[in-house]
């Protein structure tokens, strides 16, 4: 059974479709990346599949159930969500931020040993253990980014869902991020990140999803995507692809 799966499915905003005739469906320790330009529809595709923002029509389940038939405690227990951005408005400790991931879990409010186990072993594997007694008003955008993978690994959903994740971080901690997502889907978690950065593509999904004008281009193996003259259509872009001695196919625009 699919984690996600996604059936004509349309969006929109204030009455105008963004989302319009997605179908695809994501199977347990698949990476996918959601790939288009500015205004493609991929993270507004993200908050569908997280419920955070509501589909006018067509079908998204998470696993057997449609998601407007769960709560969002269940929704939470299926997918977590990894934002962009978050802005810092109170100075939580980030402890106690990461430990807010248990909430969909926890039967107290996530105090429980469990609970403070799943919190520092979550900042322990994203490298932000050292900050636990900092507030979040007093961290850099990284650093936060860190947090909020960190919350979301606490969370402990078979599905992972990240916009940008890698927007924030400098080359260190984006490879560390790449490992430890890598990790994740070698466990069994599903991942769908929106991913700008072309080239980052190959190194954190399998298979992509290129997006263009709210509905699929192209669903296939990242290199085909790379490969393909879709990809310079929907980006308005003629790129050169350059193979590295690696094997590693870079795409670079002319």
């Amino acid at each position: 059974m699919a984690v996600l799966e996604c059936k004509g499915l349309a969006c929109a905003y204030d009455g105008k479709l963004v989302i319009k005739g997605v179908t695809f469906a994501i199977g347990a320790g698949e990476t996918v990346a959601l790939l288009g330009p500015n205004g493609s529809g991929k993270s507004t595709l993200l908050k569908a599949c997280s419920k955070t923002h509501p589909y006018r029509a067509g079908s998204l389940r998470l696993g057997a159930d449609e998601i407007t038939n769960l709560e969002h405690q269940e929704v939470a227990r299926r997918a977590s969500f990894v934002p962009q951005e978050e802005p810092a408005t109170f100075p939580f400790k980030v402890r106690d931020v990461v430990a807010m991931g248990r909430l969909s879990l926890s039967k107290g409010l996530f105090d429980t040993p469990e609970d403070i186990k799943a919190a520092e072993d979550a900042m322990n594997f994203t490298d932000c253990l050292e900050l636990a007694e900092r507030p979040m008003t007093q961290l850099s955008g990284g650093e936060r980014q860190r947090v909020l993978i960190a919350r979301a690994v606490a969370q402990g959903a078979p599905l992972m869902l990240l916009d940008e994740p890698t927007s924030h971080l400098d080359v260190g901690h984006q490879l560390a991020l790449i490992k430890l997502l890598r990790n994740m889907a070698s466990s069994g978690t599903a991942l769908l990140t929106a991913i700008h950065d072309l080239n980052t593509a190959p190194l954190l999904a399998d298979r992509a999803i290129l997006l263009r004008d709210g509905g699929i281009a192209l669903d296939g193996s990242v290199e085909e995507i790379l490969r393909s003259p879709s990809l310079d259509e929907t980006y308005g872009v003629e790129f050169q692809r350059i193979e590295m001695p690696s094997g590693r196919l870079l795409v670079i625009p002319r």
